[in-house]
């Protein structure tokens, strides 16, 4: 008992999963938002560099996948890579996460393409506008998300809290919690239309939101995907293991007849 104990304990304490959340864990290791590899290694393209304004120098730096090879921009003001005559590469006892100001795909993680094209973009658009610290932006893509959501899935309501209830009621295989917390947008009323205006509200909220609807989009549309093609999968697998049953074939009287 006390064996198990200790061993809770040490798991808990050796707990690494907030790095799943990361785009860059370290110099070498980031989650790849193409391939969606998570701990993958990666290396440094390219840097260039170019006037923001007058004083400021902006840094783009291109990273390739080690995996899939597809490579993503980053854009930043901070000193956080070095050359080192035959290679870029970022520094050690850095924050690479909160040294970049924007990326391409904004987010660590892409949204699958089962997921419609229009809910994707918006989601795209509200990532980058967090990102920038655009939070009016941020929350008008959030609650359009909301809205395209309800009126594919058919959810009733002409008011954004009674769609997300009519949601929850029509998705009851998704966490109610999820609802819940989407339900808090509607604090973000849309006639505050400047930051300075949202009461308590600011980037770590939006955040929240966003890392919820993409949690509801996987449930409502990449799960139920995914289940079926692994299902088409196993049947697949289980007609070549058992052999494929041919249809039968009439008598040769019957077919001399016919």
């Amino acid at each position: 008992m006390r064996y198990a104990a200790s061993n809770f304990l040490g798991t808990l304490m050796t707990d690494a999963s907030h790095l799943d959340s990361r785009y860059f864990i370290d110099p070498r290791v980031y989650n790849c938002p193409f391939c969606r590899r998570r701990h993958v290694v990666y290396s440094i393209s390219s840097v260039h560099t170019f006037n923001w304004t007058e004083t400021k120098i902006c840094a783009v730096i291109i990273v390739k996948c080690g995996s899939c090879s597809k490579e993503s921009m980053h854009l930043t003001f901070n000193d956080l890579y070095l050359y080192t005559g035959s290679r870029y590469s970022f520094k050690k006892d850095v924050d690479i996460d909160a040294g970049i100001f924007y990326s391409v795909p904004t987010s660590f993680f892409a949204l699958d393409s089962s997921i419609p094209v229009a809910i994707r973009e918006l989601f795209t658009e509200a990532e980058g506008c967090l990102k920038s610290n655009f939070l009016t932006g941020a929350s008008a893509c959030a609650r359009k998300i909301v809205y395209e959501m309800a009126i594919a899935l058919g959810a009733q309501g002409d008011e954004y809290d009674a769609r997300i209830k009519s949601l929850k009621t029509k998705l009851p295989n998704v966490d109610e919690v999820y609802f819940d917390t989407l339900l808090t947008i509607q604090q973000i009323t849309s006639d505050k239309v400047h930051e300075g205006s949202y009461d308590g509200w600011s980037a770590k909220h939006l955040r929240l939101i966003l890392a919820t609807l993409s949690e509801v989009l996987t449930e409502v549309y990449v799960l139920p995907k995914a289940r079926e093609d692994k299902r088409k999968a196993i049947l697949a697998l289980k007609g070549q293991v058992m052999g494929e049953k041919s249809p039968k074939r009439p008598p040769e009287s019957e077919s001399a007849v016919e």
